[in-house]
């Protein structure tokens, strides 16, 4: 009865463990699992810098009409025309703003971002409107 007992578990010790099939597919299975969230987490940062400079340009385009209303028809920024300037927040934006000279007068006002990849601007948002001194 003891040699009985004794070959049962020797038998069992020598199958116990995993094989290295096993443990191959078990790593194949969690390296496409990492693989897939650093995807994911690399897509997530993009998204949230893409959102927050188009929170940026908004702003400062909402900035600029702000301005182009409350700024009465004989100073200079109407007399101008067109113009641009830079605003440096967490990038750099370029705010490009083009006025007609004769009334009623398209204001367009375009807000870039420079830098980047490509180094080139890249438009994020344009406003156009019509503004007369009459009704």
């Amino acid at each position: 009865m003891y040699n009985i007992t004794r070959c049962c578990a020797l038998s069992r010790l020598r199958f116990a463990g995993f094989t290295l099939i096993e443990v191959l597919v078990t790593a194949a299975v969690v390296t496409c699992g990492l693989v897939a969230v650093a995807s994911m987490f690399s897509f997530a940062v993009r998204a949230n810098i893409a959102d927050r400079q188009m929170a940026v340009a908004t702003a400062l385009l909402y900035d600029k009409m702000e301005e182009f209303r409350s700024t009465p028809f004989d100073r200079p920024l109407w007399k101008n025309g067109d113009g641009f300037d830079y605003v440096v927040k967490d990038m750099t934006y370029m705010r490009v703003w083009q006025v007609s000279p004769a009334p009623p007068r398209n204001v367009t006002v375009i807000v870039y971002v420079g830098g980047g990849l490509t180094r080139r601007p890249m438009e994020l948002i344009r406003a156009a409107t019509i503004v007369s001194d009459t009704f």
